[in-house]
């Protein structure tokens, strides 16, 4: 049973296989929960099970139009537009404004969406403005203007979205008793979906086969299913 926009309120562990979710709509039990809420993860695991400090924070990334209208009906029948990752040398000063290295994509129907990486100001999810902050997005858009000759800098449509990351930016994956999490890969995880969403299956069904983990302790936790694996 598949229940869209329907939000969990809280998490109740039963006993070594059983786990109470409580909804908006009604309450479900089951052997094991697997929890990927994003910025909710903190408050919904409060008293539950010890995570990792995680630091959620507003971004703002934004969809650029591109100059040439037809490119997006090609771009949308298959011609290929990179996705990429644009590190810099902070000691360079032509590099002077920017705020982190930069990420884009092509969107179809939406233009080039480009974005600065992690740099926004920490939120709570429940009370977030939704508005894109001025000095970083005037920022987003000279470098679209200068790197990024398809795309209009000055049409431009701005996105909210939050980040949530550990203080080291490695995952967390990991099972204590029935409930497995998956957390703290906001903004970069969703390239590892299959593999994540391997890993937290492997956990949630007891796979011999589960690889070495992103702990939730950040160290040795053979009982609880999970290990700290190093980059």
């Amino acid at each position: 049973m598949i229940r869209h926009g329907t939000r969990a309120l809280r998490l109740l562990v039963l006993g070594d296989d059983r786990v109470r979710v409580v909804t908006e709509s009604d309450t479900i039990e089951a052997r094991r929960a697997v929890v990927t809420v994003g910025a909710w993860t903190s408050s919904l695991l409060s008293g539950v099970i010890p995570v990792p400090r995680l630091r959620v924070t507003q971004e703002q990334p934004a969809h650029f139009a591109l100059r040439d209208p037809s490119a997006d009906a090609a771009l949308a029948a298959g011609t290929d537009w990179p996705g990429f990752n644009h590190a810099f040398d902070p000691a360079d000063p032509r590099y002077g404004y920017w705020y982190s290295p930069i990420y884009g994509m092509y969107t179809p129907g939406q233009g080039v969406k480009a974005g600065w990486h992690g740099v926004g100001a920490i939120t709570d999810p429940d009370a977030r403005s939704f508005l894109p902050e001025p000095v970083q997005l005037a920022a987003l858009q000279r470098y679209v203007r200068e790197w990024l000759p398809g795309a209009d800098p000055d049409a431009c449509e701005p996105v909210s979205c939050t980040y949530t990351t550990t203080a080291d930016e490695d995952f967390v994956l990991d099972r204590v008793g029935p409930v497995s999490v998956g957390a703290g890969f906001s903004g970069h995880g969703f390239k590892f979906t299959p593999a994540v969403g391997r890993i937290l299956a492997d956990l949630a069904t007891d796979a011999a086969a589960a690889p070495p983990l992103f702990a939730l302790n950040r160290g040795p936790n053979p009982a609880a299913g999970g290990w700290l694996a190093r980059r």
